[in-house]
């Protein structure tokens, strides 16, 4: 696998930045690889984080700059260090959070959180660090956090580890899950004993928490308990927040869908409330650093989408059924959950966890890009599939005109559509239809920069014949038309349109980037410019399709439909 270098935008020439596998989309998408500034500047930024998280305020700031030095630093890291359930082999001794040679560390840790419980969630371990930094739930007056506890970092972003081991808070206000309605209690329970005043003891509910990975996830929250839940793969590389009430039977009984912060009021009672999206990857030998200096930093930059400068941008994404290919396994079987097989291209259902697909990898990216992009940035967000089907559809809020991301409420909003896409039935998230998506962003005038992403060829052509070979450079020239005579504001405002094609070659998506002066991206695709095979039913091989799956516990959905 190769590593790459990104380049200056020279946006006259379109830019086709080749990856050498599916799973180096992964190590290098939005699952974690976004900074707003160059290495050495945001590692000195992180460096700084620590000191400044006890003096904010709000859970948007709390929760930004927490993941931000969280990514950082598994993003810098080799692998994770976790405690589970299931036995490590001796070549995993490594990666054991119970190994003898984590012990000193554990109990510096401890010694640190003095009369504070501090749970260990996972470590991520450097290249340059003997032992892991830490990171572990523990308590403060306003309720669960989350700390982290090794190295401290030099204003220069880099580890000391002569220092003594440091202990800060990293995210603040983690949310506890909500207590049962008196008519869902069990017999012999009672408000009292479970929730109220004779129940036990934050610190109690703590330390009898359990952190510790089965089949590559921590255990279902139930109340009272952090409402964090975290999921990991196979190679222990991942760190992916996720639903903490879920249960593994394919059905919650709550409205909890995601880990959550919240502010709590008098008595408990919430007074503000976040979802807290986080996915990272372990990437120490392959870190995108970005450009740019000072706090700003530059344009932001991942895997799907780089450059990103614009204040007038636009994002249309692709949501057809085939973004629900699985992309990174996990360990063992979980629910029934259908994907689609892009070598067979048509949806199987099976039971193997599957960690991350390319839905999630897409989502993750663009959150940190909502999480990040200014203020001042006026946004519009689209998903494209076909019809009436469910992924088809614009942010309500962009649909009129592009949207202050400043302004109150916008950016929770355009975070929430994001986050959208990967609900449903994948079988009914829909086909690939991109046209009037494009169209009307080449129809708002205010927008000066598209970012168009997809993994598959269109189902047909613009004028609704089937797609031939034949229709790349004319649908490419088709659109780069709608640029003439374009303008805004009485000057000449040609639109940049940059085009991502995940796990395929794209001769009009890279067509239509040369023609409006913007850069065309290719991810996903091996050193012969074929897609990886991404449908696998053995968690332990990602690299291995859906072709070699003969077990009961993966089946073909509805004789094999297509998205």
């Amino acid at each position: 696998m190769k590593s790459r270098t990104l380049l200056a935008h020279i946006p006259q020439k379109p830019e086709k930045n080749g990856f050498a596998g599916m799973s180096e989309l992964v190590i290098a998408a939005g699952v974690g690889t976004l900074l707003i500034m160059a290495s050495g500047v945001a590692l000195q930024s992180t460096g700084t984080l620590i000191k400044q998280s006890e003096e904010k305020t709000t859970l948007r700031q709390n929760s930004t700059n927490g993941l931000r030095l969280l990514r950082s630093e598994v993003e810098r890291s080799m692998h994770l260090v976790i405690n589970k359930t299931e036995a490590f082999t001796e070549e995993q001794a490594h990666i054991n959070l119970s190994d003898s040679r984590y012990t000193s560390l554990l109990d510096e840790c401890n010694q640190l959180a003095g009369a504070r419980p501090f749970k260990p969630l996972f470590g991520v371990k450097m290249v340059e660090l003997n032992k892991p930094v830490l990171y572990g739930m523990s308590l403060r007056s306003g309720g669960y956090t989350i700390e982290r506890c090794g190295a401290p970092l030099d204003p220069d972003g880099k580890y000391n580890e002569t220092a003594n081991v440091f202990l800060s808070r990293v995210l603040e206000d983690i949310g506890a899950i909500p207590c049962r309605k008196e008519s869902e209690l069990n017999e012999g329970e009672s408000l009292a004993t479970v929730c109220e005043e004779d129940g036990p003891t934050r610190a109690e509910i703590l330390n009898s928490t359990d952190f510790t990975f089965t089949a590559g996830k921590t255990p279902s929250r139930t109340e009272r308990q952090p409402g964090l839940r975290i999921e990991t793969d196979t190679n222990y590389k991942l760190v992916k927040f996720i639903d903490p009430t879920e249960t593994g039977e394919g059905q919650n009984e709550d409205t909890i869908t995601e880990s959550f912060i919240n502010k709590l009021g008098v008595g408990d009672k919430q007074v503000t409330y976040q979802p807290l999206y986080f996915t990272a990857f372990a990437r120490a030998d392959k870190r995108v650093d970005n450009f740019g200096e000072g706090d700003q930093g530059g344009p932001l930059n991942g895997a799907f989408f780089q450059n990103i400068a614009s204040s007038n941008v636009r994002f249309v994404l692709d949501g057809s059924g085939s973004m629900s290919a699985c992309v990174m396994w996990g360990d063992g079987y979980g629910a029934w959950r259908t994907f689609y097989d892009p070598n067979k291209k048509r949806y199987r259902d099976t039971r193997k966890i599957c960690a991350l697909t390319r839905m999630e990898a897409l989502i993750s990216e663009m959150t940190m890009i909502l999480e990040q992009l200014p203020d001042n940035t006026n946004i519009g967000i689209a998903a494209f599939s076909s019809g009436s089907y469910q992924n088809n559809k614009e942010w309500a809020e962009s649909s009129d005109g592009l949207v202050r991301l400043g302004d109150a409420g916008k950016r929770d909003s355009a975070l929430a559509f994001v986050n959208s896409l990967d609900a449903g039935k994948v079988s009914r998230w829909g086909g690939t239809d991109p046209w009037l998506s494009i169209e009307n962003v080449f129809n708002d005038k205010q927008t000066d920069t598209l970012y168009l992403l997809t993994d598959g060829e269109p189902d047909q052509d613009p004028d609704g014949g089937d797609w031939k070979n034949n229709d790349h450079e004319p649908t490419a020239i088709k659109y780069a038309e709608f640029n003439n005579n374009r303008s805004y504001g009485g000057k000449d405002q040609p639109l940049i349109v940059n085009t991502t094609s995940v796990d395929l070659k794209s001769n009009w998506l890279m067509k239509l980037s040369e023609l409006t002066r913007g850069t065309y991206l290719e991810v996903g695709k091996d050193n012969n410019g074929h897609g990886n095979n991404l449908g696998d039913c053995d968690p332990s091989n990602p690299s291995a399709n859906f072709d070699h799956c003969n077990d009961a516990d993966d089946i073909e959905l509805n004789g094999g439909q297509t998205p």
